[in-house]
């Protein structure tokens, strides 16, 4: 949904934001466990409006209102707190979330001008999850809304990209010791093909364990009743029947046409360097 109307309920529900947060919504358990995963159904989801039976996150696709949800849970006790948001977005919600607790800040994204400038705190710089321009131990938190299956895809200038595992160790280079990571993405909808397939043991294969502890992920909208599901856009059907090199692409089509799109989130704690570990 988007156009006035949108905008208006996106406007309104941002300026509830500190209030929302004040009150603690997400102090409660709002998923259940399966074989290790967090599953957070929308009928426990603190969004949920049982009596209207609907979402109550007032404006986006079923995938963006779980974007919005989410990253309340997981970015609301950033207050005093230096975070990364990595590939962020115009009107970005980390960026609004954060700032609303209380928290400090910083973006990298590749497809803004580099300006050669020195990059500074509290600011959106050109950057990459591969390529961030900030010193050793500089961020409590980093985050990416959205931004995790695209890592691999070919950059603005050319560039070859790095790997993920190079991504993941570069994130793990500029925070501090005991600092948290907060990732989301789509699975079913588009960006690299494990994310596509809902490949979520090759995903979390990806998490060094010398590098990172308490790698936590959850599953938002795969057990969706009561709510409908969410059928993969044609456009993005197509594009990911292009892209298989792995997976079969019947497989990928099935998926597609007859699952549900939802949202994963991989949450993850740095672990001190090697000899230095002391949990």
């Amino acid at each position: 949904m988007r156009g006035p109307k949108s905008s208006f309920a996106r406007t309104l529900y941002r300026l509830g934001t500190r209030r929302r947060l004040a009150q603690n919504e997400w102090g409660r358990s709002y998923w259940y466990d399966q074989e290790g995963t967090r599953i957070v159904p929308c009928r426990r989801c603190p969004k949920f409006d049982a009596n209207r039976a609907e979402c109550g996150v007032p404006f986006g696709s079923p995938l963006r209102k779980c974007v919005v949800a989410a990253t309340e849970a997981h970015l609301r006790d950033t207050r005093g707190l230096q975070t990364l948001e990595i590939g962020f977005a115009h009107r970005s919600y980390p960026q609004h979330v954060i700032k609303a607790s209380g928290g400090f800040w910083t973006g990298v994204e590749p497809l803004i001008k580099n300006t050669g400038r020195e990059p500074k705190l509290g600011s959106g710089v050109h950057g990459h999850a591969g390529k961030i321009p900030f010193p050793p131990e500089t961020f409590d938190v980093a985050c990416g809304s959205q931004s995790f299956e695209h890592w691999e895809e070919p950059l603005p200038n050319n560039e070859s990209p790095p790997a993920y595992r190079e991504c993941l160790a570069e994130i793990w280079r500029v925070l501090k010791p005991g600092g948290r990571l907060y990732l989301d993405a789509p699975i079913h909808l588009h960006g690299h093909e494990m994310f596509v397939a809902g490949d979520i043991d090759r995903i979390l294969a990806l998490f060094d364990a010398t590098l990172w502890s308490n790698v936590i992920a959850e599953r938002w909208r795969y057990d969706h009743e009561p709510l409908p599901r969410y059928p993969t856009p044609a456009s993005d059907v197509y594009h990911a029947g292009t892209g298989m090199k792995t997976y079969d692409a019947k497989f990928i089509h099935d998926l597609q046409t007859n699952g549900t799109v939802w949202l994963l989130t991989v949450t993850a704690t740095k672990r001190a360097a090697a000899g230095n570990d002391t949990a």
